[in-house]
């Protein structure tokens, strides 16, 4: 099966320097935010349309609508001796005194322009002060005779600094004549009539350019086609990638778990009834005549590196072999570490394989992978190196996998005939869209956490209680316990209010010098950044002061306590897993959540939200709700598929779009739609791994 992307496709992927108006500045800042080709314009939809000339009378106008008004100019207070000062018009309507007061503008050209006497039409947002209305900046400014060059409905989109909503509605109205006009249509009539849908291109012109009501009111129905054609093509792909992956086993693999259960035997703890169901989960795809394919999600600390290895030793007892590839090689190391010991009983052979590694053993390690003389072999990025060969891969676990891409995926399912797949992810996902990101993929949760593992208290403090937490911390680190301190910015500027990261570096390594403080953050270099973290992991370092950098692949026993500084600036999701670096022994941990004095509604109720539970897809759901899908989607994680417009539709929706997508590949029904709808939607990731 070969896709391609048609030709009359390619305008909508030329970068956006095409399109007039479009520098090299420009380009870049657009590229930064929204991204580099036509199509990613075309996607940067609006989030409001503002009817400008939909107006209530005067006197009914609330403070900051946005309204449109003829007024007539009676008086002008220049700023002629005072150019700091605002130049005004004064005027009236529907007798009311109105004041338009224009800052950093020329008071020349407004005098020419809107003499005493003229009637104006002007549009923007209002204020009301005694009795009078304020325009402060309008947005729109005309002799009444010139009213035309106000738009009637005006999009307003995401802006990055230096962007602004009159380049982008110019730029977005030349590309919306680049969409060919013989598109086909990829979704069957009667889902379309059922949902009284638009076509694809029309959805796009009453979005960006609206000519009248009801095609603003049309905007949900656009919104809702536009998603469910993101679904589609992101499905498609998917079920094309599975079906080329997820083929039958030449040998059925025979269920033995005499390895596990000798294993079972030398833990301190017992399995949770939740991590007992996943197992099951596992034996039951190793013992089916089809690839395992499944995702293991389970809260910080839950206990699913035991459940993958339940799936590993079962593999081995079968005479394969096992890959275990994690992001960090901190992570690496642990899991390593947890692995021999846990195994030590065991006729098995367990090996790391970092970059750290030195040539001399890497090649000795290599040679005994290649010959099948290590069953486990546990390592970063370096597992999917061409130069690592295995002898009888059997399975690939990947720890913490929306750190790695389709791509990474593949790559380790190169690494043998019929690979099993198990990946891992402690990242809360909102369950009604977790089947789109892993649509793809079978799901168990491991809803419980070990028994010996108590609640982590977590507090709300605001900034000033700082000296107070100081108090706290110190006598922890007087009881030998660990300590993090995680700040959102790296440096300090004008426009924040906050102590960088670097200055709190310098300020508890002054009060906690004998605790041998440590730094850090994505700007370091990456071994320097490990020594760090590692000293922190050895007991040399009492204190880790950090970004968020160590929201995964650090898992640290005894480290109690995490103070969180600005805490309001976090999303949920993350805060979770900042808050998941404590709370993973016996030990009572806490999570301080420390707030600035400009905190606003919902970051307040963010912080009470973490307060009052620790339920990861609980909070998952209420990060959703709070921010906003387009937020949550907005920002595109580390190897992971972006999405930009599925966030508008509804789960019943998601499941029809899988529905077709299945019905589609396994009746070969892929036609030449499908193969547009795919590659305009840029889902060909999956296909370019199987052309």
């Amino acid at each position: 099966m070969k896709f391609q992307r048609p030709s009359f496709l390619y305008p909508l992927f030329s970068e956006i320097t095409l399109i007039p108006g479009i520098g090299p500045k420009t380009f870049k800042l657009l590229e930064n935010k929204i991204g580099k080709n036509v199509i990613d314009l075309l996607f940067h939809l609006p989030h409001t349309v503002i009817k400008r000339f939909d107006n209530l009378d005067l006197k009914h106008c609330p403070t900051n609508s946005i309204i449109t008004k003829k007024i007539l100019i009676t008086k002008h207070i220049s700023n002629f001796y005072n150019s700091n000062r605002p130049f005004k018009l004064l005027g009236s309507c529907e007798n009311i005194g109105i004041e338009i007061i224009f800052f950093n503008y020329k008071g020349q050209y407004i005098e020419k322009n809107f003499p005493v006497n003229s009637t104006v039409i002007v549009s923007g947002k209002i204020n009301w002060f005694n009795e009078r209305v304020k325009f402060i900046n309008p947005d729109y400014i005309y002799d009444v005779n010139h009213s035309n060059n106000i738009p009637k409905f005006e999009p307003i989109y995401p802006l990055t600094a230096g962007i602004n909503n009159k380049l982008l509605r110019k730029s977005i109205r030349h590309a919306i004549t680049l969409i060919p006009s013989n598109l086909p249509e990829w979704i069957p009539n009667k889902i379309i009539k059922e949902n009284n849908w638009p076509s694809f291109e029309q959805a796009l012109r009453f979005i960006h350019i609206p000519n009248s009501t009801i095609e603003v009111d049309k905007r949900i129905s656009c919104l809702q086609r536009l998603s469910f054609d993101e679904a589609f093509a992101n499905q498609l792909g998917m079920q094309i990638y599975q079906r080329k992956y997820q083929v039958l086993n030449v040998n059925k693999i025979k269920c033995k778990s005499k390895y596990f259960n000798k294993c079972l035997k030398s833990l301190s703890f017992n399995l949770t009834n939740s991590q007992n169901e996943c197992i099951e989960d596992l034996y039951s795809d190793l013992c089916s005549k089809t690839q395992m394919k499944r995702i293991l999600q389970g809260d910080v600390g839950s206990g699913k590196t035991i459940v993958a290895l339940a799936a590993i030793l079962n593999v081995i007892e079968n005479s394969k072999q096992a890959a275990f590839m994690a992001p960090t090689e901190l992570l690496s190391n642990q899991h390593y570490n947890f692995i021999k010991k846990i195994t030590k009983g065991l006729n098995i052979s367990v090996a790391l394989l970092t970059a750290k590694i030195d040539k001399e053993e890497r090649i000795f390690i290599l040679n005994q992978i290649a010959r099948g003389h290590i069953d486990i072999v546990i390592g970063t990025h370096s597992l999917i190196s061409d130069k690592v060969t295995f002898n009888n891969l059997g399975i690939a676990v990947i720890d913490e996998q929306h750190k790695f891409g389709v791509v990474q995926r593949s790559k380790v399912l190169a690494k043998g005939e019929n690979v099993h797949l198990l990946l891992l992810t402690a990242t809360p996902i909102p369950r009604s869209l977790s089947m789109t990101i892993y649509g793809d993929l079978d799901l168990s949760e491991i809803k419980e956490k070990p028994k010996n593992r108590k609640k982590i208290i977590t507090k709300i403090l605001p900034l000033e209680k700082y000296e107070k937490v100081k108090m706290a911390i110190s006598r922890a680190l007087e009881n030998k316990e660990k300590v993090y301190w995680v700040c959102p910015v790296l440096e300090e500027t004008e426009k924040i209010d906050l102590v960088s990261l670097n200055n709190r570096f310098k300020i508890l390594t002054k009060s906690f010098s004998k605790f041998n403080p440590s730094l850090a953050h994505g700007k370091m270099d990456n071994d320097e950044r490990e020594k760090s973290i590692e000293s922190f992991f050895n007991n040399e370092s009492k204190i880790l002061i950090a970004s968020t950098v160590i929201e995964v692949g650090i898992d640290i026993p005894d480290a109690t306590i995490i103070i969180i500084e600005n805490a309001e600036r976090f999303g949920l999701a993350q805060l979770h897993q900042l808050r998941g670096r404590v709370g993973r022994s016996s030990l009572q941990s806490y999570c301080i959540l420390m707030y600035g004095k400009n905190i606003s509604d919902v970051g307040k109720l963010r912080l009470k939200t973490m307060r009052d539970t620790d339920d990861g897809f609980f909070i998952a759901e209420k990060d959703l709700e709070l921010r906003g899908p387009g937020e949550v989607f907005g920002t595109r994680q580390s190897g992971e598929i972006e999405f930009k417009l599925l966030p508008f539709i509804d789960r019943e929706k998601l499941i029809l779009a899988k529905d077709l997508a299945i019905n589609v590949v396994s009746r070969n029904n892929l036609n030449f739609e499908h193969e547009v709808l795919v590659s305009l939607f840029n889902k060909d990731e999956y296909i370019k791994l199987i052309s």
